[in-house]
């Protein structure tokens, strides 16, 4: 009960303000999880600020490795947490895990990772969250590296891999990405929200997008500036639109996209993005906006956009005799801007390797997922479940069977290593293979390098 008492008192008076203050957490912290890609961010932020942080993690990756190369234990997944002030965990970490159940045991609080997060965030007197169903990692990116060639000393917590990094520390400004997923964003009160985009998604916590909007709602509410798209202005009417920006005499290449910019009718600078694909001109849109907003000069700031280094997963080019990219695409909103971004760029074919992420998503998006896929070829890989247990009838078998009956050229591979040989079977130099997925999909383009 001590534990519950000092830390829930902790929580309510280092709640929201306005102005720099002195982080104060519990001494030590223990993380279930540790290697996902927003806890291993928290911890390094932790232990940089001289926190004592371990934690525990099923699977080994480029971040739990970060992390143990900077002295943080990380322990699997029977270790004890005796000892520890506080439990932090994901919402994928469920009541019955055993390092959760015992920190229960021993009375030890345990909260979930956007809490902490929050708590961070709210610790800055300048505060940027990137919002929104899509785009969310590419735009944060983008305004760390904007951020940073414009000399502004910042911390950055992204949900991605940005040359080599998902976290970056220093200075009086917090960037951060805001997760929809479970609400987890409104645990952050941000002075400036950039809002991408709203669709409905996570049908695992929200029935309807009336929902989903209305969590987004309660985003701006508590944001002191938002800066998002006309079309969204019935969710924010007090908000600064980024449509006062405009991108024409666009051209794409296979490895970048130039633009004039535009603002409020007047040419403004040429840019250089080195990226592909219209929704990422959008991207860069949203960016220079919201660094308008903080008063940014707008010529420094497009010079800064011809040097990103690109996001890992996000239009990952991996080497191989024609072209294969990796991409994290999962909604199919997403699939399809990624399709069309391929498209516009290959002589060939288009052949898709998709992961379906999740048995809610899928069922919920069953003919969207089949309907995207129009003009290519698509193998279906079996659903990556992420936190999920099966759901009767909805497996990457039927949703491949649906797709046939539409007219798509679809197959179905039960191994990642089927995926690989079917696809040197079909594939030409001319073609684009594009690997989609947010799951462990990945792998499959590591087959095509070894």
């Amino acid at each position: 009960m001590r534990h519950q008492t000092i830390v829930g008192t902790i929580f309510a008076i280092c709640a929201y303000t306005c102005g720099m203050k002195k982080l104060c957490l519990p001494q030590n912290i223990y993380m279930v999880g540790i290697g996902g890609v927003s806890m291993s961010g928290i911890a390094e932020h932790l232990h940089h600020n001289g926190y004592n942080v371990k934690g525990s993690d099923r699977t080994a990756s480029q971040y739990t490795q970060r992390l143990k190369d900077m002295g943080i234990v990380v322990d699997g997944e029977n270790a004890s947490v005796r000892g520890c002030d506080l439990v932090v965990k994901t919402s994928a970490v469920k009541d019955v895990h055993p390092q959760i159940v015992e920190a229960k045991k021993l009375g030890i609080p345990v909260v979930l990772r956007e809490k902490v997060l929050g708590f961070i965030f709210d610790d800055y007197p300048t505060r940027i969250a990137v919002c929104g169903t899509h785009g969310k990692t590419t735009v944060t990116s983008l305004l760390h590296h904007v951020l940073h060639k414009c000399g502004v000393a910042h911390t950055a917590f992204i949900g991605g891999s940005y040359l080599g990094h998902n976290y970056f520390g220093g200075g009086k400004v917090v960037l951060a990405e805001a997760c929809e997923y479970n609400a987890s964003f409104l645990h952050l009160h941000p002075t400036h929200t950039l809002c991408l985009n709203v669709e409905y998604d996570h049908p695992d916590c929200y029935k309807t997008l009336a929902d989903v909007e209305s969590s987004f709602c309660q985003l701006f509410e508590q944001s002191q500036k938002v800066v998002l798209p006309q079309n969204l202005q019935r969710l924010c009417k007090d908000g600064v639109f980024y449509d006062n920006f405009d991108a024409k005499n666009i051209f794409a290449t296979q490895r970048n996209t130039t633009f004039d910019l535009y603002y409020k009718n007047q040419f403004v600078n040429k840019c250089t993005l080195p990226l592909v694909g219209a929704h990422n001109v959008t991207n860069a849109i949203a960016t220079i906006s919201l660094c308008h907003q903080l008063k940014l000069p707008l010529l420094q700031v497009c010079h800064a956009l011809v040097t990103f280094g690109g996001v890992q997963r996000r239009w990952t080019q991996v080497p191989y005799e024609c072209r294969l990219i990796c991409d994290y695409a999962h909604h199919p909103t997403e699939i399809i801007a990624t399709i069309h971004s391929a498209q516009s760029i290959t002589k060939g074919k288009v052949l898709c390797v998709f992961q379906p992420h999740t048995y809610s998503r899928t069922k919920a998006f069953w003919r969207e997922f089949a309907k995207c896929f129009d003009n290519t070829t698509v193998i279906y890989l079996p659903i990556y479940p992420a936190r999920e247990q099966p759901i009767d009838g909805v497996t990457s078998q039927a949703l491949c069977k649906t797709s046939k009956q539409l007219g798509i050229d679809a197959h179905y591979c039960a191994t990642f290593a089927q995926a690989k040989a079917l696809v040197e079977n079909l594939a030409t130099t001319d073609d684009t293979i594009l690997i989609l997925g947010a799951g462990d999909v990945v792998d499959v383009a590591k087959l095509f390098t070894m």
